[in-house]
């Protein structure tokens, strides 16, 4: 279009982002699972520019017997930047950035063949243990007010936890975004709120889209949140690894019962 920068140009606000992942109500698995799963980030990214429903490209649309109507305007998605070298005859993808890109129409604007449901993907704990490398062990640590605990690649919760799942998640997320290995040691204890946010934040986006975040446990999550951060405003790179651990979780736990609908590439 005439006068439109060019996608590379425009930015992300990372920081809304991550403040309409906090407070989106409900869960969103019944937006995007009837049809080709985009990250949980992109998730996000469609519900902030009003994305109601199954989405797809204009070519996946019309693969399936469906057309997008006259006049419908593309809603962005957030794309990796990969940058490829070759050397030694090796092909090495560094990632250098993300860029929106509008290229996603929502069923709504789209008229044809109504399109077949599938089964309602669900999550399994064990599951994602098993694909995540993690093993959970006894909890024994003295201090009940402790909720659970990880180190390396094992994870405990406390049997009387609050709230067992959230917790999991949260350990999980300190795993899962390096917190626990023995170099990252340092780093922890001096940005011990950045890591205490990415990984209370990616709990309750976890929670939040499998539909088993409470009224009364959101709200003592998002003050877990702000009491860690302390007025500081995170890191754009430290949002985008919450929801690149909160995807990691939520697809190492997912099993489809019944038909499979294969993705987009």
């Amino acid at each position: 279009m005439a006068g439109e920068r060019p996608p590379e140009q425009r930015t992300i606000d990372w920081g809304k982002v991550i403040e309409t992942a906090l407070t989106a109500p409900g869960d969103m698995h019944g937006v995007y699972d009837r049809f080709y799963s985009y990250s949980f980030l992109n998730q996000i990214y469609l519900l902030m520019q009003g994305a109601r429903g199954p989405v797809a490209t204009y070519k996946r649309w019309a693969a399936i017997g469906r057309q997008v109507v006259k006049g419908a305007k593309a809603k962005e998605i957030i794309v990796p930047l990969v940058k490829k070298e070759s050397e030694d005859n090796k092909v090495e993808a560094t990632l250098i950035g993300f860029k929106p890109v509008k290229c996603i129409f929502t069923l709504s604007e789209t008229e044809g063949d109504e399109l077949p449901s599938i089964n309602l993907p669900e999550w399994d704990e064990e599951t994602a243990l098993a694909k995540l490398h993690v093993r959970r062990v006894p909890f024994t640590l003295l201090n009940g007010n402790i909720q659970g605990a990880s180190r390396g690649r094992e994870v405990m919760v406390n049997p009387v936890a609050v709230n067992p799942t959230k917790t999991l998640c949260h350990e999980l997320a300190h795993i899962i975004l390096n917190h626990t290995v023995p170099q990252a040691y340092e780093e922890y204890a001096t940005h011990l709120g950045i890591k205490e946010f990415e990984a209370e934040s990616t709990a309750y986006l976890t929670l939040n889209e499998l539909g088993k975040l409470d009224e009364e446990t959101a709200t003592v999550s998002r003050g877990y949140i702000r009491h860690w951060l302390d007025d500081e405003r995170p890191p754009d790179y430290s949002i985008r690894r919450v929801f690149s651990a909160t995807n990691t979780i939520l697809n190492a736990g997912r099993i489809v019962v019944g038909s499979v609908v294969e993705g987009e590439k």
